[in-house]
């Protein structure tokens, strides 16, 4: 029997990041995924914390995550109008 493992980040998963604060320090954050951010011209993580707070992550500061609670894959299609023009 095969596993299968996310292959990406997914809404309303639970992680847990280890961030790189700079001269080797880190900092743990643990919450709930949200969505993608853009941060300049970097993208950042925006995570849900058990205070309800938002915490906007940049993603070259992530060292690692943890999985702790994942959601299923879900495809996102544009939705169809239905009216076509030809």
């Amino acid at each position: 029997m095969e596993d299968k493992f996310p292959s990406k980040l997914t809404k309303g998963s639970r992680y847990h990041l280890v961030i790189g604060t700079g001269g080797g320090s880190t900092l743990d954050v643990e919450g709930e995924f949200v969505g993608y951010l853009q941060y300049g011209s970097d993208v950042a993580l925006t995570m849900r914390l058990e205070s309800g707070a938002l915490r906007v992550v940049p993603s070259r500061s992530v060292i690692y995550l943890d999985i702790l609670d994942s959601k299923e894959e879900r495809e996102e299609r544009p939705k169809e109008s239905g009216v076509y023009f030809g």
